[in-house]
């Protein structure tokens, strides 16, 4: 039996970064608390009316963990009309994942789940957590769906639980952008598209280069191992991981009129062109101040250790890579990395129609 809340355990606790005094950490994580949670105690939520609300050309951006897609997502956030689910362009760095806080999760149908605290997947070599390894061959079935899977009750679930968060964080209810980057949702674009038909839901792909996405996966983003394998394996796994992820997007984006893909590293060299991009895609007016800058002064609920902004860091893992490494991503992933314009040392000119043009260069050394 649970005897404190986990919020109350999660608001004293004195682990902390070195760099804030503890007062201050209290008061930061009082105030991301009250964001995420606001939806949880609202009162006008439950109303009828809520079924009222527009679900109005939603965003799902899309990815990896690791990949991008939390700096891509705070550049919309930005935008005065666009809500996520903890928050608005006044608290644009909220947890923006509705798949993945579990006072959500348990409104949401599994299929819509995130890849945390999946208990309900048996018969893998992962425990409850598959970080990086949701699209690997072992667990892939569990995730994937398609429009076959969509019923009318999950339609309607997932609709309210939209339209709840929409009324509680937009401004303007009735003209509201509703944004979420679930990142197993990558799987999931048919299936998408079936519970919000007559919603028009677009699709932004961030994709990023796979030699520094699985070797930064098996360090900073590893599943719960029940039994941790070898590190190839364990590499192995990772770059399954990458190649299934965008291969499905991009095969199931390939179908919808409402995708695009842009790279991360062409975001990291011009930003403001991809954003614009982006913009122009999904039907938001696009405004510089979407673009990182170093006037921004981030929400007073920002984690100290959050560095998610400006200035925008050129990728320190790539060097980093051994030889050896890169030769197993390249055997599972090569052939996709190659199409998407990604090469060991450098990248070119992708095959894959971009949202924004790329901007090719040497890859940029680490630092």
């Amino acid at each position: 039996m649970r005897l404190v809340p986990p919020g109350v355990t999660y608001l004293f606790s004195r682990a902390r970064s070195a760099d804030i005094a503890y007062p201050r950490t209290v008061a930061v994580r009082a105030v991301r608390l009250y964001q995420r949670d606001r939806w949880r105690w609202s009162v006008r939520r439950r109303r009828r009316s809520v079924d009222d609300i527009p679900i109005d050309r939603p965003i799902f951006v899309l990815g990896l963990q690791g990949g991008g897609t939390t700096l891509v997502t705070r550049c919309l956030l930005r935008h005065p009309a666009v809500v996520s689910m903890g928050g608005n362009s006044s608290f644009w760095v909220a947890t923006d994942e509705l798949g993945f806080v579990r006072n959500r999760m348990a409104r949401l149908p599994r299929t819509l789940w995130s890849a945390q605290g999946r208990t309900d997947v048996d018969g893998s070599q992962f425990g409850s957590n598959h970080d990086s390894a949701y699209a690997s061959h072992d667990v892939f079935p569990h995730y994937r769906n398609t429009a076959d899977d969509a019923t009318p009750e999950d339609a309607a679930v997932f609709k309210r639980v939209i339209r709840e968060h929409i009324d509680v964080y937009a401004r303007d209810p009735q003209n509201a952008r509703f944004v979420d980057k679930t990142h197993t949702y990558s799987l999931k674009v048919p299936y998408l598209e079936a519970l919000l038909d007559g919603c028009d839901p677009y699709f932004v792909l961030v994709v990023r280069n796979p030699y520094t996405t699985c070797f930064r996966a098996v360090r900073r983003k590893p599943p719960q191992w029940i039994r941790a394998p070898a590190y190839e394996e364990q590499l192995r796994i990772a770059a399954q991981h990458w190649r299934a992820s965008y291969c499905t997007a991009l095969e199931d984006g390939a179908r919808s009129p409402r995708f695009g893909a842009v790279r991360f590293e062409d975001f990291v060299r011009d930003p403001a062109a991809v954003v614009e991009a982006i913009c122009a895609f999904t039907g938001l007016a696009y405004d510089p101040d979407l673009v990182p800058d170093p006037a921004h002064q981030r929400p007073f609920g920002t984690l100290p250790s959050d560095t998610k902004w400006y200035p925008l860091l050129d990728d320190p893992w790539r060097a980093r890579v051994p030889d050896a490494d890169a030769a197993l991503i390249d055997a599972e992933c090569g052939a996709l990395a190659r199409a998407l314009g990604y090469g060991r040392d450098v990248d070119f000119e992708p095959q894959v129609q971009m949202l924004a043009p790329a901007r090719n260069a040497e890859a940029a050394p680490a630092g």
